[in-house]
């Protein structure tokens, strides 16, 4: 960690998220010095892993897919030791717990899929159509159609009502954290494809350890924690505590609520999110799925048992339950919150009544305003001036993938730059 007053370098990012860091990594590469400086006290922005009471809690229910383009390049996946979730999901009903999976993975699960009252047996083939589809187009012909939101394109893909309502809202919910389906269907055609041609996977011991790979490239000296950055002046930054740091570039790589003096601005419409975890002796489930609540007027959206994916989440063998709740419920007494989301589990899962309390994240700013999105990033939309740049996945789409392009496409520029 840096301890001088001050400190030279050729780029100084400001966040070490998943754009901040990637970032330093392509510069690094290059032969470029640099310096992060970071607001909190660990690197990772919204990706980050706690370690409580012997269990491993991401902050915020988060899944890596495995076929996103920058981290096929960018990471190593088997130094991160990935656990993936099997394709499909359980289906919470008023009636029933039925299951949707992918044959064309697993043929065990055609029996459960076909038998699924999620859907009628037309819409199971039109997923089926769609995933192929999707296989075959390019995520450049992705993000050049024309836009509309997800709802709209359900429907003129001739989904019917059934199957919108009991799968495809709950999962998108739980991806784009917004339950309107608003998103738009350039996102829902990315992420659809993403899933067809990988898998949902996280590290084993936990997501915290994809910023920590990418941080490992830093020496001790080039990572300055616990100090936010409260003005940047061409190539100067300087901290709240008044300290200031020279370089030739910044590059400014916090989410938009986060931007320093004078380059703030009031952010769009973002998505908020409330991830609740239990402990509990016996697992709700046991499938390697993600479980949706489909009753309308629901409280949790999704659930997942962690250490069925990954036992190191877990290190005394309990299970480890993650419920994900849609919007901010910061303002809600969190006993309460604990209690209501308890009597709805219970419905399904009546040892829900034993369920232990771990711990609670409100998360304000968990993802950017999706309802219109792109894959590229403009110059006009990434250079301040000419000494300082802006990254990060809002600028592009709500995703891993568009915060680490984000990050190694400012780098590059800069790169391209210095050797002009």
């Amino acid at each position: 960690m840096v301890t001088n007053m001050s400190k030279n370098a050729e780029v100084i990012i400001i966040g070490a998220g998943l754009a901040g860091l990637t970032a330093a990594k392509v510069l690094k590469n290059a032969g470029k010095s640099v310096l992060v400086i970071e607001a909190s006290g660990k690197v990772g922005g919204r990706v980050r892993t706690d370690e409580v009471d012997g269990f491993l809690l991401d902050r915020g229910f988060q899944v890596l897919l495995t076929a996103y383009p920058e981290t096929k390049n960018l990471l190593d996946y088997k130094a991160l030791d990935l656990r993936s979730f099997d394709s499909g999901a359980l289906i919470l009903d008023k009636n029933n717990i039925s299951k949707i999976g992918d044959p064309l993975r697993q043929p065990s699960s055609l029996i459960s899929t076909l038998f699924s009252k999620a859907g009628t047996f037309a819409d199971k083939l039109r997923i089926l159509k769609l995933k192929l589809k999707l296989n075959a187009k390019s995520i450049d012909d992705i993000f050049s159609e024309e836009e509309m939101s997800t709802a709209s394109y359900l429907k003129k893909q001739g989904f019917s009502d059934l199957i919108i309502k009991k799968f495809f809202l709950p999962f998108l919910t739980g991806i784009f954290l917004e339950d309107k389906l608003q998103t738009s269907s350039r996102m829902f055609e990315f992420v659809f494809k993403m899933f067809g041609e990988g898998t949902a996977a996280i590290p084993s011991k936990g997501m915290g350890m994809i910023p920590l790979q990418l941080a490992s490239c830093l020496s001790p000296d080039e990572l300055l924690l616990n100090s936010r950055i409260s003005k940047v002046e061409s190539g100067t930054v300087t901290t709240e505590t008044g300290q200031s740091y020279n370089a030739d570039f910044v590059i400014i790589a916090t989410d938009e609520l986060n931007l320093p003096f004078p380059h703030q601005k009031v952010a769009k419409n973002f998505c908020s999110v409330t991830n609740v975890y239990f402990t509990a002796k016996q697992k709700p489930f046991n499938e390697p799925l993600i479980a949706l609540n489909c009753l309308p007027g629901k409280l949790v959206n999704n659930i997942a048992v962690i250490n069925t994916i990954s036992k190191d989440y877990s290190k005394n063998g309990q299970a480890l339950i993650s419920l994900s709740l849609i919007g901010d419920h910061a303002g809600k007494d969190e006993k309460l919150l604990q209690q209501e989301i308890v009597e709805e589990m219970k419905y399904w899962y009546a040892d829900a009544v034993n369920w232990k309390h771990l711990k609670t994240y409100h998360i304000k700013y968990a993802l950017p305003n999706d309802d219109q999105v792109t894959n590229e990033l403009a110059a006009e939309d990434t250079e301040l001036n000419k000494q300082c740049y802006v990254c990060g996945d809002y600028l592009m789409n709500g995703s891993i993938n568009a915060a680490m392009k984000s990050g190694r496409i400012i780098a590059e520029a800069i790169i391209k730059n210095k050797t002009k």
